[in-house]
């Protein structure tokens, strides 16, 4: 079992300026209230993530003693903090730093954690959690401990600090690579490898981009992937989907792919969910436990659960689509004229939503909800569909070629490794956020967003590390969140 920590890059900023700056470079202390995502996942080792959501500064009263070697703690001040973890069900966090250069913690690090475990879980409960961080040569390490058993440590997979890129810190360098993975280590130094088997990613959506993107990843190296796809593999898809044979035809895509990239034995578990984000509960709780999410859907409802989910769990999303449009020449034969993959990156705090670059819209969940309820809607022409169905957008072709759908993904699986280990030099006309690959003309641009400062996930930010209540996302159609979770 082990802990993910996740630290908004803001916050992170706010943090190194308090703990950094005493006047005679003494220790310095802060606690962080956390809010705990612990939603198992099937065939998944255990591993809780901790979102920082806000930071108290110990200063003044709660400071007894301090050095550049220890910090003594006010243990008198704690009750409040208990009690507001306790009303808002939070888990108590405290951070501090080292400025002598020790890069271990200490055994007063020790006396402080059980005195506070003590007191958090004498007032909260025994299944409390206590987090502890401690800041060294602008480096962070990480442990948790649990009130029922203070004397155990439960390891830090990850501190991953989410600003424009991902940045990990805690990270157990001990494992060598394997042979597969020896040359992308000589590309991108010894961290990377173990940083990117850190990771839990999802992939929703298993086809022409989906495919290829889940089976990179785990060339790649990623520790763990989440399949998620609730369709059957067709014969149409078999041009441009990536791990499927032929007798996996009218077979789940989730298991059948699960199937082959386990028959890699590569160092990555998988799991599979096989249905779509807002039919099973049980999608929704694998996807609030990962890291990363790579968005390969053309479900436009469960885009749109993706785009909340990036906020509520201070997640990043790797968004990728085609779009195509076919033609007839003089003579009748189809060409294309259109045909471009995009990738759109997306952190919290950095980057248009789905929604502001126009992936999402109230337009297109109308028109997808439409043609679910009657399937012979698609049949029809755009016109007949916007004059009698107020239905925009239909007859609108993307045809999923191959060599562009997984030219997109391969660009996609990139950008996480650039995100990771950043090696890309690109023009200041390019957004990180939007990239798109035009196929026809051999260019790449981006596309600008929709301003809108009223946009209550990429500006206003008003769902940013709030709580989801009593349901899921806080749809109640999505379901209640189990107590015991």
């Amino acid at each position: 079992m082990s802990a993910r920590i996740t630290i908004l890059g803001s916050k992170e900023k706010e943090l190194k300026e308090w703990l950094q700056s005493h006047p005679e470079n003494h220790e310095r202390g802060a606690i962080i209230l956390f809010k705990r995502i612990s939603r198992p996942v099937e065939n998944l080792i255990d591993s809780d993530r901790f979102i920082a959501v806000d930071i108290i500064k110990m200063d003044n009263d709660w400071v007894i003693d301090s050095s550049k070697s220890h910090f003594k703690i006010n243990m008198r001040k704690f009750p409040e903090i208990y009690f507001r973890c306790e009303s808002e069900n939070l888990e108590l966090g405290f951070a501090h730093n080292h400025p002598n250069g020790f890069q271990e913690f200490s055994a007063m690090d020790d006396i402080n954690e059980m005195n506070i475990l003590k007191g958090l879980s004498g007032c909260n409960g025994i299944k409390s959690f206590l987090i502890s961080l401690v800041l060294c040569d602008n480096n962070w390490i990480g442990r948790v401990r649990r009130g029922d058993t203070p004397e155990n440590i439960i390891s830090v997979r990850h501190i991953a600090i989410l600003d424009d890129k991902i940045n990990l810190h805690g990270i157990d360098l001990s494992k060598s690579s394997p042979e597969s993975l020896k040359r992308q280590e000589a590309a991108f130094g010894l961290p990377f490898n173990q940083k990117i088997n850190s990771l839990r990613v999802a992939v929703v959506g298993l086809g022409g981009t989906g495919s290829p993107v889940a089976t990179l990843l785990a060339r790649t190296g990623v520790g763990e992937l989440i399949l998620i796809d609730g369709d059957d593999l067709e014969a149409s898809n078999m041009n441009r989907v990536r791990g499927y044979k032929g007798d996996d035809i009218g077979k789940k895509k989730a298991k059948s792919l699960t199937k082959f990239i386990e028959s890699l034995n590569l160092n990555t578990k998988v799991t599979t969910i096989c249905d779509f984000l807002d039919k099973d509960p049980i999608a929704l709780d694998a996807l609030s436990s990962a890291d990363v999410i790579f968005g390969c859907t053309d479900d436009i409802s469960g885009r749109d659960l993706i785009n909340q989910s990036v906020y509520y769990f201070n997640q990043v999303l790797i968004d990728s689509g085609i779009s195509g449009f076919i033609g007839d020449d003089k003579d009748g034969n189809p060409f294309l004229r259109t045909q471009k993959g995009r990738v759109s990156c997306i952190l919290p705090e950095f980057g248009c939503c789905l929604r502001c670059q126009n992936v999402v819209n109230e337009q297109k969940l109308y028109k997808e909800q439409r043609f679910k309820e009657n399937p012979e809607l698609k049949e029809l022409d755009a016109e007949t569909l916007e004059k009698e169905h107020y239905i925009v957008g239909g007859g609108v072709q993307s045809p999923g070629i191959g060599a562009f759908t997984s030219a997109t993904a391969d660009n996609a699986v990139a950008t996480l490794m650039n995100l990771v280990s950043e090696f890309r030099k690109c023009s200041s006309e390019l957004r990180q956020d939007n990239i798109w690959i035009d196929f026809i003309h051999m260019e790449i641009h981006s596309n600008e967003p929709i301003d809108d400062p009223e946009c209550i996930y990429c500006r206003k930010h008003t769902i940013l590390n709030s709580s989801e209540g009593k349901y899921r996302l806080g749809i109640p159609q999505l379901g209640e969140i189990p107590t015991n979770v």
